[in-house]
């Protein structure tokens, strides 16, 4: 991991600040900077990426307690990586066609972030997302009708919401909130399963 640059310039890129970021470091929220000296510390892109993502969830109204068991959920054990390089790249190393990874971000499926002119970050659910995608496609459905997963960023949506209600009744303990997270997929699961029996009758 590349350390470069100083507080003040992640501060002016994520526009948090040094206060903030900090804060984030104390509380082991983001990864931590690499002391070069007692008062000088460098930190790396990925920090960049999470402080933004940071950002992001705190404008949504999460607070930083739920934020932070979900980066420590992204850190457990996970045999997925994020992914950064051009769309070429991505579709060489997942064997998938580099036109419908275009078609599934121009749908915001996929929600990468943009480095550059052509290169891309695909975060740990985006990749998650993709390979289960193509999971799909080998298992015979055609990629045009795999699309129509966007017409349900919307429901999606809506789920999120309720499952963020959910949370927000709880003590926000990590253990409490994986529960509530297993527990909520277990009764959409369930409901989506009597509708489907009732669609095969």
């Amino acid at each position: 991991m590349d350390f470069k640059f100083s507080i003040s310039e992640v501060s002016s890129r994520t526009g948090i600040s040094s206060s903030a970021i900090n804060y984030y470091v104390r509380s082991k929220v983001i990864t931590p900077p690499k002391k070069t000296s007692k008062t000088r510390a460098l930190f790396s892109e990925k920090t960049i990426d999470e402080l933004i993502e940071i950002k992001n969830l705190k404008a949504q109204g999460l607070p930083i307690k739920l934020i932070k068991n979900n980066f420590n959920k992204k850190e457990g054990a996970s045999k997925f990586e994020s992914f950064s390089g051009t769309l070429n790249e991505l579709s060489k190393k997942y064997s998938i066609d580099e036109n419908w990874v275009k078609e599934l971000i121009k749908k915001k499926i996929f929600t990468p972030k943009k480095k550059s002119k052509n290169i891309f970050i695909f975060d740990i659910l985006d990749i998650q997302l993709l390979t289960n995608l193509n999971k799909l496609t080998n298992l015979g459905m055609p990629e045009e009708y795999l699309i129509r997963h966007s017409e349900y960023i919307e429901l999606s949506k809506a789920e999120a919401i309720f499952l963020l209600e959910h949370i927000n009744f709880s003590d926000l303990e990590k253990d409490t909130i994986k529960s509530i997270r297993n527990n909520f997929e277990k009764v959409r699961d369930i409901i989506r399963i009597k509708e489907l029996n009732k669609l095969l009758d």
